[in-house]
């Protein structure tokens, strides 16, 4: 069992419950402040007007509660981190070139679950002994069987 896959994907739960219920408590954290400071990316709106950005703001939650879960699940089976790893890595790279790529569509909650991400996605690297290879599927373990 990987115990850190386990407790971020817990964490990653909470916090979709926190985007459902009360988004403010992460839209305008203390790190989220800091880093609109530091970067100058705009604070997201925890409230938006239109019933798209409503909607949208929603579907991300529920994919964040979705996706902590299948890390608690994952956390479990060996041969199910790599897809994970990758998961968080990818994660984070798209979520770190929009802020450099098209800041004006960035956040300061952006940028901070983009650092977030890369921290999950290299620690997952190092206490499940995943590699590169294994992550991009170049890498085949033979006590797998596939479907």
């Amino acid at each position: 069992m990987s115990r850190f896959t386990f407790w971020k994907g817990l964490a990653d739960a909470v916090v979709g419950v926190i985007l459902l219920a009360k988004p403010e408590i992460i839209y305008h954290s203390a790190v989220a402040k800091a880093l609109h400071r530091l970067s100058g990316l705009r604070l997201p709106n925890p409230h938006p007007e239109s019933q798209d950005a409503i909607g949208a703001q929603h579907a991300v939650a529920i994919m964040v509660v979705a996706v902590g879960l299948a890390h608690v699940r994952a956390s479990w089976d060996r041969r199910a981190l790599p897809a994970f790893v990758l998961m968080n890595a990818l994660w984070s790279s798209f979520a770190l070139l929009t802020v450099v790529l098209k800041p004006h569509r960035a956040t300061s909650a952006l940028l901070m679950t983009g650092i977030n991400h890369a921290v999950f996605a290299t620690t997952m690297i190092i206490t499940t002994g995943v590699g590169v290879r294994e992550m991009v599927g170049l890498a085949v373990d033979p006590k797998a069987k596939s479907a």
